[in-house]
């Protein structure tokens, strides 16, 4: 980091550290927060003209809405939850009542019929299967394309001038809270590095739909917001991915490039749960389904889960939580599609982890074999050049285990006991 930038998260510290204690002084003297998230207080700052824009039909139905209301519910009823967790659910939830605004004012503008997106290719495995390493790596073919955090995080930006003046202040942004997050804990590198123009899985789109997949899991009282995900109907959830589909379209429209005549690479392990309403939008896509021995990538999560908490948030519950959450892990899910619609298995192709992380450019060859697709020289090349630069553990090795989060070897093989056996994984 640049000494400007080291200087900005110094002061950026200070001033966290003094509403801290800024907090706890109106906690303790009038029994308020520093962070009220209420309602009123997200919504404020819009005028009459921006709120009716959000709150009409023009983009979804209403549905998100509650989603949005009961995720911001439950951070304002955690007592437990830490200034930093109200300051960040503000801050990602007015960001996306943003969001939303500025797409129903870009569309008026644009021609999506330029971005048909062309048999995009979905990695579908659980978390902590190696798909964040394996869309970095198809990533480097240039006939492919993928989201950049940034362009995740906020689909349009409205300033174009900075944009193609090449100072996107989505990228400035991105980049400032990233590496706080990382200055306040080194671990952060180890478990999961991001960067702002790195490519990143969907979730962050799916929080403009009141699903949020990523912030629920960062407090301990989020089981009816939980419950709410989980009952979303698949009439709602093909919604969800005609939103999705529509701010992708817009990143890739915004790039003034042919990246729209790419092959889009995407991934995160919620879409797993949702492969009907993925083909119903987007019916010529492919899978590719990594796995790993599920006590492993399960004690991976609930450790990524320990390290981004905002709470007391017991580690016993963690594992539980993790445990009982498909957005982590639509193993068996993602089995029952495949045994349901045998005539579909023309779309997957099926990844071990230990495979990857052993021979990656085998992988890679699998992969195109199944989908038709030539590995160029060029691609291959950029490929070799990847894996070079970014070995396994660059940042040092991330240690779990089950036992910390109260799990045990034996419920996690009975629950995904077809899963384990149907793909032969290796536990």
């Amino acid at each position: 980091m640049s000494l400007l930038s080291d200087i900005s998260i110094f002061c950026y510290n200070c001033c966290y550290c003094a509403i801290v204690l800024l907090d706890w002084l109106l906690r303790v003297a009038l029994g308020r927060r520093f962070t009220p998230l209420t309602e009123d207080s997200l919504l404020r700052d819009l005028s009459l003209n921006d709120r009716r824009l959000l709150f009409s039909d023009s983009l979804t139905g209403r549905w998100w809405y509650q989603g949005f209301t009961q995720l911001l519910k439950c951070y304002r009823e955690d007592a437990t939850c830490w200034v930093d967790g109200r300051m960040g659910i503000e801050r990602r939830l007015k960001e996306i009542l943003n969001n939303r605004l500025a797409i129903s004012r870009r569309l008026p503008n644009v021609d999506l019929t330029k971005c048909p997106i062309k048999e995009p290719i979905f990695i579908i495995g659980p978390a902590r299967t190696g798909t964040t390493f394996l869309q970095s790596l198809l990533y480097q073919d240039p006939r492919n394309t993928s989201p950049l955090f940034y362009e995740l995080m906020c689909p349009v930006e409205e300033n174009t001038d900075a944009v193609n003046a090449g100072k996107d202040p989505r990228v400035l942004m991105s980049s400032f809270f990233l590496d706080a997050a990382y200055s306040r804990n080194l671990l952060f590198k180890n478990i999961h590095y991001v960067q702002s123009k790195s490519p990143h899985e969907c979730f962050p789109l799916f929080d403009n739909m009141g699903i949020f997949k990523s912030h629920q899991r960062m407090i301990g009282n989020s089981g009816p917001y939980r419950d709410w995900v989980l009952a979303r109907t698949k009439e709602e959830m093909v919604e969800a991915y005609r939103f999705h589909r529509l701010q992708l379209q817009l990143i890739l429209l915004a790039r003034n490039s042919a990246s729209h005549d790419q092959h889009v690479i995407l991934k995160d392990s919620m879409h797993g749960l949702y492969l009907d309403a993925i083909l119903a939008v987007y019916p010529d896509a492919m899978f590719i389904h990594t796995y790993r021995n599920p006590c492993k990538s399960l004690a991976s999560v609930c450790s990524v889960v320990q390290h981004h908490i905002f709470c007391a948030y017991d580690l016993k519950d963690i594992g539980r939580d993790v445990l009982d959450d498909p957005l982590f892990h639509a193993g068996n899910e993602i089995l029952e599609f495949r045994k349901n619609h045998p005539d579909q298995e023309h779309r997957f192709v099926d990844i071990d982890y230990e495979h990857l992380v052993r021979a990656p450019l085998d992988t890679v060859r699998q992969i195109y074999d199944k989908f038709g697709i030539d590995l160029s020289e060029q691609a291959e090349a950029k490929m070799k050049e990847y894996i070079k630069e970014n070995p396994q553990n660059k940042y040092g090795r991330h240690h779990y285990d089950l036992e910390t989060y109260g799990l045990k070897e034996e419920e996690i093989f009975e629950k995904f006991r077809d899963y384990i056996e149907y793909f032969n994984i290796q536990c």
